[in-house]
């Protein structure tokens, strides 16, 4: 007999394979490539002009570098955990096959979590394409030897951690909503985008809005990253933090909140299954 383990990476692996299937399906290989590079570079180009516009100061320091990097790994965040409830909206409304996945032996929760790993992919290729277009177009310039590597490495993998674990939640408000899940998606993306400090430091928030952003993972996930690759974060408020307390106040905010993902997604799950939504396709 084949071991839990065993079992679970083999259902893993279907579902990745399938979802990277499903991802570059929907265009010949070279328009898919095309789009896939095009994308973070006008994403790039876009976040270069909107500063150069309305900061032209920043643009001559390292306020913009900060807010540049950040931007970059605010990818995973628009892959991954926007891309776990769009999985939701697909398989229901546009392949009406999410049944089929509850009733397959993968099951949901594997399914989604196979799924976003191929967003990983597709988040990280847009993370390189964005920095290499920084350091070589737009001269945005750091210093590799002075690069923390291991608490970078830790940050990285905490903040991974927390954004699947919020796609979970996600996907399980999806299977509650009808295609207005689409919004919402796009939404929690926008928010986190505002409220964490990834475009403007969280000291310009109201002070209530600065506590609820000191709350999410992703605050003291992109401060980590700016300092570990940089050598400097981009908010007063959590400059007094040494590095192990902002790794800690990562740490325990990731915990907490995939706790809380963990069960919210099985609360609204079965909220979706009383009310007959899982197969329920609302066509608008």
């Amino acid at each position: 007999m084949s071991r839990p383990s065993t079992i679970l990476a083999r259902r893993f692996r279907t579902a990745a394979w399938l979802g990277w299937l499903i991802e570059a399906n929907w265009a010949d290989p070279f328009t898919f490539v095309v789009y896939s590079v095009l994308r973070p570079l006008a994403t790039a180009l876009i976040l270069a002009i909107m500063y150069r516009a309305v900061a032209g100061v920043a643009m001559a320091g390292q306020a913009f570098l900060g807010f540049y990097v950040a931007n970059a790994f605010h990818e995973y965040v628009t892959r991954m955990l926007v891309g776990m409830g769009w999985v939701i909206v697909e398989e229901r409304e546009e392949y009406e096959t999410l049944k089929y996945v509850y009733t397959s032996p993968v099951g949901i929760f594997t399914y989604l979590w196979g799924r976003s790993t191929v967003k990983f992919v597709q988040a990280t290729v847009s993370l390189l394409l964005i920095l290499s277009m920084g350091w070589l177009l737009l001269g945005l310039r750091w210093d590799w030897a002075a690069v923390r590597w291991a608490p970078l490495l830790l940050t990285l993998v905490l903040g991974l951690t927390a954004i699947v674990y919020f796609g979970f939640l996600v996907a399980g408000w999806a299977l509650v909503l009808p295609r207005a899940a689409i919004s919402v998606n796009e939404g929690v993306a926008a928010a986190l985008y505002l409220m964490c400090g990834v475009i403007f430091p969280i000291d310009l928030l109201p002070r209530f809005l600065q506590s609820v952003a000191l709350v999410l993972p992703f605050t003291w996930w992109y401060e980590a990253l700016r300092r570990f690759l940089l050598g400097h974060g981009a908010s007063a408020r959590l400059a007094p933090f040494s590095d192990g307390a902002l790794i800690l106040g990562l740490a325990v905010t990731t915990v907490g909140l995939s706790g809380l993902s963990v069960w919210g997604f099985r609360a609204l799950e079965r909220r979706a299954r009383r009310q007959g939504k899982l197969d329920q396709a609302t066509l608008f």
